[in-house]
């Protein structure tokens, strides 16, 4: 893999992870000047795929553009995921992984560890749990950007340790649960652009999962969670990009103002 298809692959995790997120004014200013949809299927084509760029136009086609559709995606987002609205889709990963309290603490200490390892932590007063979709997709676009920069600046190391690590973390975490994920949003909503946007991300982890060579084993059904009411959905999740946009690449970061792991 070149650098280029690192910075793409991290523009696709960012974008996907801004746009799960509950919309703010960076990501209205980014769907009414087109700039979402252009980065979008600029990056989906870049890497390729069949799936990959047919969700992505579907996403792009089903995207506001205008001040009354940005609204109603407010209203959407809320009905779907938002606790004020009784939202019943979590983007949480204990949600859809059957366990005990104990297991549960365990996975989200791993969680924890991987985004310490690489010196990232939450942002003071972000109430939200580690787990949550968009922090980790967030957190594997940090380390795609880093292995672009590593890439271009010729660390064979550096490289083999976050491509061990972007591949462990799939296998463990992430690539168990996108799949019940996107299967959840096909069944219980009826919005075009969440369900093209969550079979964008299960391709591009699927995908990668390939690309690193690892098997995770997704889940087989969702579980009532041993963690229900924990959080209740509060807080809100905000991250700076991560990392430096390496020299040589065109392609641009999407816009954003998050403060997930940093």
């Amino acid at each position: 893999m070149t650098a280029i298809t690192h910075v793409h692959r991290a523009r696709l995790y960012k974008l996907a992870s801004m746009a799960f997120d509950r919309p703010d004014e960076q990501f209205e200013e980014a769907l009414l000047s087109g700039t979402f949809e252009q980065q979008l299927l600029e990056s989906a084509e870049a890497l390729g795929g069949e799936d990959l760029e047919e969700h992505a136009t579907t996403v792009a086609e089903a995207a506001p553009s205008d001040e009354d559709g940005i609204d109603d995606l407010y209203s959407d987002w809320a009905t779907l995921f938002g606790f004020e609205e009784g939202g019943n889709i979590s983007q949480y990963q204990i949600e859809y992984s059957p366990g005990t309290l104990v297991t549960s603490t365990d996975v989200l200490a791993d969680i924890s560890g991987f985004y310490g390892a690489f010196g990232l932590s939450m942002d003071e007063g972000n109430r939200d749990r580690v787990d949550h979709l968009c922090i980790q997709l967030e957190f594997l676009s940090h380390l795609a950007l880093q292995t672009a920069y590593l890439e271009n600046e010729g660390d064979e190391t550096g490289v083999e340790v976050v491509t061990d690590a972007q591949g462990s973390f799939l296998e463990d975490h992430l690539g168990r649960w996108t799949g019940r994920f996107r299967e959840t949003l096909s069944e219980d909503a009826d919005i075009e652009f969440y369900r093209a946007l969550a079979s964008v991300v299960d391709v591009l982890v699927a995908d990668d999962t390939d690309r690193f060579d690892v098997e995770p084993k997704e889940f087989d059904e969702t579980q009532p969670s041993p963690l229900e009411g924990l959080n209740d959905g509060e807080g809100d999740f905000r991250c700076g990009t991560c990392g430096a946009t390496p020299s040589g690449s065109t392609a641009e970061m999407p816009m954003g103002d998050r403060k997930g792991p940093y």
